[in-house]
């Protein structure tokens, strides 16, 4: 009888599997090399090869048919199960039908990224893939990002990735450009803000923990032109500043498109920034492991079709 213990996978010919379960169904050399495209010699000695491997004759004669031994019927169920199963996870990957798919997706993202995101991809997953769900996280560090992409913890992220390791995909999600956040009743503000007056007053300033998405400060920036400014306040989170800024005579510099949906309805105006400020890429990335993916190629052209507007 095989011993489980003593037999490793390493030694054995796993095409004898396929030769013993045809063997098994035909009852029959003959049948059982014709069922698997074999000629009668090869799967003659096939038999031999299982009946060694076995310690067992796998097949014996009663008459003018074969039947199997005790052994081999007792083989015969979990053998059967093992090739299904290996025949499933060898199969081509099935088509991904957005209608009729049920699949969760997590992607990372920024809360100020996410709610520049989410409504438009929500819409279009309500209109396109109604089994479809999507949950998100923090995003991190960029090492810790990347790291979660690759362990299946996320499926996408959305940030700032200049120099992505090897493994990493990404593509441009949109572009951003810096504005100036200040409240409609400001007393020494309209609809134009000059160098000078940028100078003048107190700012809030706005600088995440995670540097994904910030591709650099507004004091690196002034700092550039030989200038500074006068911060009073200092945020974690951009969510926080349309309110703050609604409420006070504060200046916030923020990225445009991102603080847009925190900022509507609250009684504030964007302005363009009185020094250079040059515009800067948003990138969805993912992992080489889910590139051919065809449920998550899906997610990611759908993402990039909801802002075609890309540099």
């Amino acid at each position: 009888m095989l011993n489980m213990h003593k037999t490793h996978l390493l030694g054995i010919d796993l095409n004898l599997l396929v030769a013993l379960d045809a063997l098994l169904r035909e009852r029959s050399v003959t049948g059982a090399a014709a069922r698997v495209g074999l000629s009668q010699p090869a799967m003659s000695r096939a038999l031999g090869r299982l009946r060694d491997l076995l310690d067992d004759p796998v097949l014996v004669r009663s008459g003018h048919s074969m039947v199997p031994t005790p052994r081999a019927l007792a083989a015969a169920p979990p053998l059967q199960v093992a090739l299904e199963a290996v025949q499933r996870t060898l199969a081509p990957e099935p088509t991904f039908d957005p209608l009729t798919a049920r699949r969760a997706f997590v992607v990372a993202a920024l809360d100020t990224t996410q709610a520049v995101v989410l409504p438009r991809l929500l819409a279009a997953i309500a209109d396109q893939a109604p089994g479809v769900e999507v949950s998100t996280r923090p995003l991190h560090s960029t090492r810790e990002t990347f790291s979660e992409l690759a362990t299946g913890t996320c499926d996408l992220a959305i940030g700032r990735f200049e120099s992505p390791p090897e493994g990493i995909h990404r593509a441009t999600l949109y572009r951003d450009a810096m504005v100036c956040l200040v409240r409609r009743d400001h007393p020494r503000i309209r609809n134009r803000l000059s160098l000078r007056r940028y100078l003048a007053e107190s700012h809030l300033a706005a600088e995440p923990v995670s540097a994904a998405d910030r591709p650099f400060t507004i004091e690196s920036l002034l700092a550039e032109q030989g200038l500074t400014r006068r911060v009073v306040c200092t945020v974690e989170s951009l969510a926080v500043a349309p309110l703050v800024v609604s409420q006070t005579d504060l200046i916030c510099s923020a990225p445009g498109e991102t603080i847009a949906p925190r900022a509507e309805g609250l009684g504030v105006r964007m302005l363009q920034p009185p020094f250079r400020a040059p515009g800067f890429d948003l990138h969805l990335a993912w992992h080489e492991r889910t590139e051919r993916d065809r449920g998550h190629a899906w997610l990611r052209e759908t993402l990039l079709a909801l802002f075609p507007v890309r540099a």
